[in-house]
């Protein structure tokens, strides 16, 4: 995660994108804009969708695994 967080320019930039990749769908742009804050803001999961899938799997079946094992204690 930032410490500063992201831009304002790097969210407005991102929900554009989002809205175009939704199709140009117009009345979601609070929701475009929340959801680009959310992504630059947890960076590393924004990433983590471009990687290959059974690498995206396995990922989530250790993350699976972690959390299984520290709810336990």
């Amino acid at each position: 995660m930032r410490m500063n967080g992201p831009s304002e320019s790097e969210i407005r930039e991102r929900a554009f994108e989002i809205y175009l990749e939704r199709g140009r769908q117009p009345g979601h742009e609070l929701d475009d804009w929340l959801q680009a804050e959310f992504e630059l803001t947890h960076r590393p999961f924004r990433i983590a969708h471009l990687l290959p899938l059974e690498v995206q799997r396995a990922l989530s079946r250790q993350r699976a695994r972690s959390s299984v094992r520290f709810s336990k204690h």
